[in-house]
């Protein structure tokens, strides 16, 4: 029997991560001893309930799981795995009467089918084409030191990883979207590191729609045989950006782009979705299409609590070995305050209170009143003053009615009840075209 288990198994997937789920004891006991034999690590859970609590804690890196279960079967497991973790491969064991079953949910977005009584070598087969496409991510794993610095815990940042590892096997121009201080340049640098431009530079380059086209040549100069980091491409004025599409190739179905020897690969990056500045004529769509074949989505620090325990510490122990010095621990009331605080400066806003709070801190533990007292005077410092709130709601408010009347100017007028030269002059004051939004409109 081990014969047949033995097979194929490389040292790269070898203790990779299973989780194997059935309420069948016997059978979930021969799976586990089939794949364990192959040398994999396994996790069997009885319950689709037991197999969620696994997933999350341990992060296998492909799930099996029989259809017909009690109380929450296979589709309804497979549902619940796929909003947290569409990167994970999950494959189905169904018996014979329930192949169309099976066949529907690979539609949906399951890896592939078993029918049982399954074959031992045909098993093995389909986790080792799932694990392709599964990468090891773990940051305690052999040869994860492309993420080292980067501390998570979530499972929506644990997809986000295993997403990033995929592309930087690829040499494809890349797309990274997320809310201001949520961490995009280090994610970029993230996956440079892991593919094999790693040795050669990464180079960031701010954008502006006053950004000098010298200052990009230098940049891609710079960045010959690494990667060009666009930060707020949405911000670059056409020039920049008619510049950019040179070296923003689209892949073909049967080849990836061809480039020119050293030449950087470029990612770019934007805190605001590029696609509504293609109503307004601001961003190319040449390029939007180009960009957005490979896109990594950071979610907002609010969205991933689970990171920040893991977070406040990391950054806790950096503050200590910058300094040589021994941090203080936050109470338990403050780390609970840290973890509930809506953080509209994601991580970099996170970064700043832990630094703030050790750096003040005169007792061996941080009292969750001086995390108060930092999170309130944040808070007061991010509000913009009335006038700019009412401007860029003004503008933003102008653009929508463009972009519903197509740049009709006599329409978008009465929408907004005022007569053409009153709505002419708040164009002119928001720097606002109406022929743009005709174009976008074609």
């Amino acid at each position: 029997m081990t014969n047949d288990v033995n097979h194929d198994v490389s040292h790269d997937t070898a203790r990779a991560r299973v989780l194997v789920v059935d309420d069948d004891p016997d059978l979930l006991a021969l799976m586990s001893m089939r794949l364990g034999a192959a040398g994999y690590e396994v996790l069997a859970a009885a319950s689709g309930a037991e197999a969620l609590e696994l997933f999350h804690t341990r992060k296998p890196r492909v799930v099996i799981t029989d259809l017909r279960m009690d109380e929450m079967d296979g589709h309804a497991l497979f549902e619940r795995l796929h909003e947290s973790a569409p990167g994970v491969p999950v494959i189905m064991l169904t018996a014979h009467g329930t192949i169309p079953d099976a066949v529907a949910a690979t539609q949906r977005g399951v890896f592939s089918f078993l029918t049982k009584p399954f074959d031992g070598r045909q098993l093995l087969a389909l986790v080792a084409e799932a694990l392709v496409l599964s990468p090891e991510i773990a940051a305690e794993s052999e040869g994860s030191d492309w993420r080292a610095n980067f501390v998570a815990a979530s499972a929506t940042t644990d997809e986000l990883l295993r997403q990033a590892r995929r592309v930087a096997e690829t040499d494809e121009p890349l797309l990274l979207l997320g809310p201001p201080g949520s961490g995009k340049e280090h994610l970029g640098r993230l996956v440079h590191a892991a593919s094999a431009r790693a040795q050669q530079a990464f180079v960031p380059l701010r954008c502006s729609p006053d950004t000098d086209e010298a200052l990009l040549a230098d940049a891609l100069r710079e960045a010959r045989g690494g990667s060009l980091f666009v930060d707020d491409v949405g911000a670059s004025s056409q020039a920049i950006q008619a510049r950019l599409l040179p070296y923003v190739r689209e892949a073909t179905p049967f080849a990836a782009p061809t480039r020119s020897a050293g030449e950087p690969r470029i990612m770019a990056a934007s805190s605001q979705p590029l696609d509504t500045l293609l109503n307004t004529g601001e961003f190319r769509v040449d390029l939007y299409y180009r960009l957005t074949r490979n896109v990594l989505e950071l979610a907002s620090l609010a969205r991933r609590k689970d990171d920040i325990p893991l977070l406040v510490a990391h950054f806790t122990a950096v503050w200590a070995e910058q300094r040589q010095r021994p941090a203080p621990s936050f109470a338990p009331d403050a780390l609970v305050l840290l973890q509930e605080a809506p953080w509209p400066g994601n991580v970099r806003q996170l970064r700043t209170v832990v630094d703030m709070s050790v750096s003040q801190a005169v007792a061996p533990v941080i009292p969750v009143s001086l995390v108060q007292r930092l999170l309130r005077e944040q808070s007061e410092n991010e509000l913009v003053a009335f006038d700019d709130a009412r401007r860029g709601f003004e503008r933003d408010y102008l653009v929508q009615v463009l972009i519903a009347t197509a740049g009709n100017v006599a329409h978008a007028a009465r929408i907004a009840r005022r007569n053409r030269t009153e709505f002419y002059k708040l164009l002119s004051r928001h720097d606002l075209d109406p022929a743009a939004f005709k174009q976008s409109a074609r």
